[in-house]
């Protein structure tokens, strides 16, 4: 089970475990290491992709934190910093 610890960065918390996968997904194209943690998984299973009340956060390592950032930025907000 992967643990957030020394080395991992949180760059974004979804609502949807799907939201927080495609985000995760789209890092590991662009070459960023990617993982999804939250309760949801302990709760559910890894297969699961709706809602999760605590949320579904995206980590990266801390040394990519800053581009993962600009990357889901760009993918999930608009200029305004509202969701595209």
């Amino acid at each position: 089970m992967f643990i957030e610890g020394p080395g991992w960065d949180v760059v974004a918390t979804f609502g949807t475990v799907l939201e927080a996968e495609f985000a995760a997904a789209t890092l590991q194209e662009a070459g960023i290491p990617a993982r999804v943690h939250g309760a949801h998984l302990g709760i559910w299973g890894a297969g699961y992709q709706g809602p999760s009340m605590y949320g579904a956060r995206v980590v990266v390592p801390h040394h990519r934190a800053d581009d993962a950032r600009t990357l889901i930025d760009d993918l999930f907000f608009d200029g305004d910093g509202a969701e595209a």
